[in-house]
C-alpha cells in the first residue's frame, strides 16, 4: 500500500506560516500595515521605509542571536482597491492576520470618485481604529507639495506637467526612485501639508470638498517615528543605519545630497 500523497503548500497557507512564526518574535517597536490603493506607485515610495527597517533587522541579528531575531517590519500591500473597498480589505487583513499590528494605514485617492464614498471610507476607517492617509485629489499632491506650495485643485494630467518641471525630467507615474529624488525636501512637504489643512475647520468632515488636501504626511512622519525608534532601540547612540541607506539611494539618484 502506497504511502498517502502530501500536497503541496498553496501560496496562501505558505504566507500564513511565515506570518505565524514571525509573530512568535519578540518585537522591539512594533509592526506597521500600509494597504495601498495603487499597486506600484505608493507602495514604490513607501518601500523605503520598509528597506530601512530591513536593515535595522539585518544588522541587529548580526549582533544578537537567532533566538532573539525581533518581529518588527513594515508591510506594504498594493491591492488594486479603491476607497470603501480598501478600507474594508484593510480591515480584513487586520483582524485575520496572525500578527499584531501596531498601526495600520489606508492610503487612497479621491481620484473621481463620488465624494460620499471618500467621505465615508475616511470615517469607516478611523471608526475602525485604522489611520487614513489620503489625497484629494491624487497622490501626486504630496509629490508637488516638495516644491510649492499649492493652494488651488488640478487635474491629473497637470499633475504630471508639474512634476516634470520641478523634477527636470519626465515624471513617470511608477517611478521607484522618487522617494530619493524628494528626501531632501520632505520637511517642505510636511511643513505644506500641513499648511493646506490648517485651512479647513477641524469640525468639517467632507474630506472631499477639502481639495488640494493629504493626510500622506502624517503617514511619513510616522514612519520616520517608527524607524528613529527602531534604529535607537538597536542601535543607541549611532545613526550609521540611516546614513548607510541614505547614501546607497543617492548612488542611484544623481544629484541627490544627504544633508
Amino acid at each position: 500500500m502506497g504511502r498517502d500523497r502530501v500536497l503541496p503548500k498553496s501560496k496562501r497557507e505558505k504566507v500564513r506560516e511565515k506570518q505565524q512564526k514571525e509573530a512568535a518574535r519578540p518585537l522591539a517597536v512594533g509592526r506597521i500595515l500600509i494597504v495601498c490603493e495603487g499597486t506600484k506607485t505608493e507602495p514604490n515610495y513607501f518601500e523605503a521605509w520598509k528597506e530601512q527597517v530591513d536593515e535595522i533587522k539585518k544588522k541587529y541579528a548580526l549582533r544578537t542571536t537567532a533566538s532573539i531575531c525581533i518581529g518588527d517590519e513594515i508591510s506594504i500591500d498594493g491591492e488594486g482597491k479603491n476607497t470603501l473597498s480598501l478600507v474594508e480589505v484593510a480591515l480584513e487583513k487586520k483582524n485575520k492576520s496572525p500578527l499584531d499590528y501596531n498601526q495600520v494605514w489606508c492610503v487612497f485617492d479621491r481620484d473621481s470618485f463620488p465624494p460620499s464614498d471618500f467621505d465615508n471610507a475616511i470615517k469607516k476607517a478611523e471608526s475602525c481604529g485604522m489611520k487614513v492617509a489620503y489625497s484629494n485629489e491624487a497622490f501626486e499632491l504630496w509629490y508637488l507639495l516638495h516644491f510649492v506650495h499649492r493652494v488651488t485643485s488640478m487635474s491629473r494630467s497637470e499633475f504630471k506637467d508639474e512634476l516634470s518641471k520641478h523634477l527636470g525630467m519626465l515624471y513617470q507615474k511608477n517611478d521607484p526612485t522618487m522617494y530619493g529624488r524628494l528626501l531632501k525636501y520632505k520637511k517642505d512637504a510636511i511643513r505644506n501639508a500641513k499648511t493646506l489643512r490648517d485651512c479647513v475647520s477641524c469640525s468639517d468632515k467632507c474630506y472631499s470638498k477639502h481639495n488640494p488636501s493629504t493626510t500622506v504626511d502624517q503617514l511619513v512622519e510616522a514612519l520616520d517615528e517608527y524607524v528613529k525608534d527602531l534604529k535607537a532601540y538597536c542601535f543607541p547612540n549611532t545613526d550609521s543605519v540611516e546614513h548607510s541607506l541614505i547614501h546607497r539611494m543617492s548612488s542611484l539618484t544623481p544629484g541627490l545630497t544627504t544633508h
